[in-house]
């Protein structure tokens, strides 16, 4: 969440948030009996304080409050569902993913980098890229039937404004900060569409600070391509001063599709 908006929001958690926050815990108490006219104290259970730091109890009822108003982490990645997509593609031709059951979107407003990686480790040998070198990989095997593994990345592309879609639907298993990266993970079912497999894993790796993406998917097991990302090695380059315009707002990461 951007700081404004963060501190906007924890700005608006009263006191009475608090003392609910920490009744929850079972670290403070209502005490009617010390009550006067419109006015009730919030009384510490000493017993139970004493297991506490005083950092820990404020780190604790402050992330008690958060649970209660409903605030969530807020991360530049963001998954939506959708049932088809439509947008412009390849200098403005009006087009319509009438398969689209996912959709993911990037916010950034940094410029863009040259951003390579390099994979350091690989489960089979790539049919697609040198190991070893800073470029994309791709292994196939059977013809796009079967795609063990895929990893590329979006450094030139404008990310900001472009919905990335896919034809499966998705369920978010994770979305965390991982190596200065934001990392939210995907499983998708493509059970009823013509794709060759009917479940596929993916690791979207975002950099808003240098609105870099590294895409890692796969019908291989989420544990093999988070050891993948695991083992990546990155450069960081010069801003890209010059970015060439695709002409479209919408774009597939399907394996094989990216």
């Amino acid at each position: 969440m951007k700081e404004e908006k963060l501190l906007s929001a924890m700005g608006d958690i009263g006191d009475d948030l608090i003392a609910a926050a920490g009744a929850r815990l079972g670290l403070m108490t209502n005490d009617p009996s010390s009550s006067s006219s419109g006015t009730e104290e919030v009384i510490m259970d000493t017993k139970k304080v004493r297991r506490f730091s005083k950092t820990t109890l404020i780190a604790a009822v402050i992330a008690a409050a958060l649970a209660i108003s409903g605030l969530a982490a807020y991360y530049a990645t963001t998954v939506h569902k959708t049932n088809g997509l439509s947008g412009t593609w390849d200098e403005n031709k009006r087009v319509y993913f009438e398969d689209a059951r996912t959709y993911v979107t990037f916010e950034s407003g940094a410029p863009r980098h040259e951003y390579l990686f390099k994979a350091n480790w690989l489960p089979s040998p790539p049919t697609y890229g040198d190991a070893g070198q800073f470029v994309d990989y791709l292994a196939d095997e059977g013809h796009g039937a079967v795609l063990p593994y895929e990893i590329n990345s979006y450094n030139r592309t404008d990310l900001q404004g472009i919905r990335y879609c896919f034809d499966g639907e998705a369920e978010v298993i994770r979305q965390d900060m991982w190596r200065g990266f934001e990392r939210t993970e995907l499983v998708m079912d493509y059970t009823g569409t013509p794709h060759g497999y009917t479940k596929a894993n993916y690791i979207l790796l975002f950099q808003p600070e240098d609105n870099y993406l590294v895409f890692i998917g796969g019908t291989d097991s989420m544990e093999t391509l988070g050891k993948i990302a695991d083992n990546l090695e990155f450069r960081v380059g010069a801003v890209i001063e010059e970015l060439y315009d695709y002409g479209s707002d919408i774009a597939m990461l399907d394996l094989g599709r990216g």
